[in-house]
């Protein structure tokens, strides 16, 4: 008696380079799963710390985030050749905005004695060419307006020259100790200052640098707490 022949049973094994039924392929993560490197639903993520920042207006050892204009003020003038350590961008900020105010006095003072001496002296030569025109030639009877308006403005451009000077050497050191800390609470070592000596760009590439959000590299520029010996 004949049989029929067996019918085909499917191989469980796929083809080469195929993966069974359910099972991914090599190199592919299966339905639910997260690549390689990347967390799963659910997996936290680690977030680096936040610098740490002083917590009181008085503690010179660390930047103070979200100081006042009168806090920045303060830890401006007592870290006056500091540094060392790092400056939040709020104490950068409100401080150079006092320096700003500071300095805008004596710059009006200047400006406005520079203007007062070349408008007294055009009108001095108009009035004296006026004259000449009308044939006077004797000397002027009764008070020279014209000089005593010259005495004045010289007076005041100098008073503007001699504050701005005053203010410049009283502001120069700490304004440049500031920008100092700023650059180690942006990460970058305080050297990078001198990028203003480069042409043109220098002092824009500066102003980005400032401008950046505190980093927690930074605080490889802290000074380290001083633990008293033991005796």
């Amino acid at each position: 008696m004949t049989y029929p022949p067996n019918p085909q049973v499917p191989n469980p094994q796929s083809s080469y380079g195929q993966a069974p039924y359910g099972q991914s392929q090599y190199g592919q993560p299966q339905y639910g799963q997260a690549p390689y490197g990347q967390p799963q639903y659910g997996q936290l993520q680690y977030v680096a710390p936040p610098p740490r920042g002083a917590s009181s207006p008085d503690d010179l050892s660390l930047p103070l985030y979200g100081a006042t204009f009168g806090q920045a003020r303060k830890r401006f003038f007592k870290q006056y050749a500091n540094f060392s350590g790092r400056a939040s961008l709020s104490e950068y900020w409100w401080s150079s905005l006092f320096t700003t105010i500071v300095m805008l006095v004596p710059t009006l003072l200047v400006t406005i004695g520079a203007i007062l001496v070349t408008v007294t002296a055009t009108t001095t030569a108009v009035q004296q060419q006026a004259r000449y025109d009308n044939g006077y030639v004797g000397e002027f009877d009764g008070v020279d307006l014209g000089a005593t308006g010259i005495g004045v403005s010289v007076v005041v451009l100098i008073i503007g020259v001699v504050l701005t000077l005053i203010a410049w050497v009283a502001l120069f050191v700490p304004s440049l100790a500031i920008t100092w800390r700023r650059l180690h609470d942006a990460g970058f070592p305080g050297t990078y200052y001198f990028l203003t000596l480069v042409p043109s760009v220098g002092s824009v590439i500066l102003l980005v640098l400032v401008l950046l959000p505190s980093k927690p590299e930074g605080q490889r520029f802290d000074v380290p707490a001083q633990v008293p010996a033991k005796r």
